[in-house]
């Protein structure tokens, strides 16, 4: 080859060879410009997703939480069922089984409670000549009661009776929604039977997907233990006070079998949003509508004075302290999460409040690289 054509050769390689440079930025541009759609695809779609799924599972939040407490709760039976059993699944069952069991023994017998009270009552008041028995009462305190005895007489019977009627209509409700708590109690039990059997896997899971370093993972989940302990030791105490204080009431004020009746109001006590309210209220109606009017409205002003402030100004101290945190997180989350959540609101409420505070915490002390 001649020296000017070895030469144009190595021109047009050298200009190819740079022109080929040119173009790998524009390459690289190119790539990366199809991996930022494709992750933003990936992430569009997978929020997407998770919207979807959440509208999905929305109507049985509540229901699936109170299957995690409660398998949370009930985890150190399945653990010893389990290791004599040989088998998370039989041991799982068990439980469930157990558990609706007491679940249909309690409904029945508060319902048995409820219904026969409540038409006793109704039927008493109808029959009662209340005038008579007011007018004799306030000629105590009164020079001329006859007036005065009527109007309050009037207004107390139509008050009980207007409660009767409301207590009947919620019943009635109740029943029409029987389809979807039935439902929600199937949801319920079908979950804590999968998180009793796969809760440790996926309590791992759960705790590998959080986006926060390891200490404030233990922390969440240490928060979590000591939040539902706290809830369920705070509900056993103070319904065991309540009803103790309502026992006080029904000596006090000669309700009909009082030791019995005390007995019935700490029990009902114990159970999440019933509370003693379901014995005093009809005890004290039942005084009214026989005659006893003097010390049923006595029994009655105690009951919402004494007997219901219980549980606001208790709770909230016992629960905090068990769970080491603040009185003000308890109350607020309790009674925020409750009208959110339902029942299961009682734990999830002051635990959101709890986890948003730990956050805040880690920020504040070295901001966003610290979680």
């Amino acid at each position: 080859m001649k020296m000017p054509d070895l030469k144009r050769s190595i021109d047009k390689n050298t200009n190819d060879k740079s022109s080929a440079e040119k173009n790998i930025p524009k390459q690289i541009k190119i790539f990366s410009q199809q991996l930022t759609f494709r992750r933003f695809a990936i992430i569009g779609f997978f929020l997407v997703l998770i919207v979807l799924s959440f509208l999905v599972i929305k109507p049985f939040i509540s229901a699936l939480l109170a299957a995690a407490i409660f398998a949370y709760m009930l985890f150190p039976i399945h653990k010893w069922f389990s290791e004599r059993l040989r088998s998370k699944s039989l041991s799982a069952l068990i439980i469930c089984v157990l558990v609706i069991l007491v679940l249909v023994l309690l409904i029945w017998l508060i319902a048995q409670f409820l219904l026969k009270d409540t038409f006793n009552l109704y039927m008493s008041i109808q029959k009662l000549d209340l005038p008579t028995i007011i007018d004799k009462i306030l000629s105590v305190f009164l020079s001329s009661s006859s007036e005065v005895g009527r109007q309050v007489t009037v207004t107390i019977q139509s008050t009980v009776i207007s409660l009767i009627a409301k207590l009947m209509i919620t019943i009635g409700d109740m029943l029409e929604k029987s389809p979807q708590i039935i439902l929600g109690l199937f949801i319920t039990f079908f979950g804590l039977y999968y998180f009793l059997r796969d809760g440790e896997a996926l309590k791992q899971q759960i705790i590998e997907l959080l986006p926060f370093r390891k200490k404030i993972k233990e922390q969440f989940y240490s928060k979590f233990k000591r939040i539902t302990k706290g809830v369920i030791f705070g509900s056993i105490v103070v319904g065991l006070i309540q009803g103790i204080v309502a026992g006080i009431g029904f000596f006090i004020f000669q309700a009909p079998s009082p030791l019995l009746l005390t007995f019935l109001a700490i029990f009902i006590s114990i159970l999440p949003l019933i509370g003693p309210w379901l014995v005093w209220l009809p005890v004290s109606i039942v005084m009214i509508a026989q005659g006893n009017v003097f010390f049923g409205i006595l029994l009655l002003v105690y009951g919402l004075s004494v007997v219901s402030t219980v549980d606001n100004i208790i709770r909230p101290m016992i629960v905090g302290k068990r769970a080491k945190i603040s009185e003000m997180v308890v109350l607020i989350g309790m009674l925020g999460g409750l009208p959110i959540f339902g029942i299961v609101g009682l734990v999830i409420g002051p635990m959101i409040l709890e986890f948003l505070l730990t956050l805040l915490d880690y920020y504040r002390k070295g901001g966003i690289e610290n979680l």
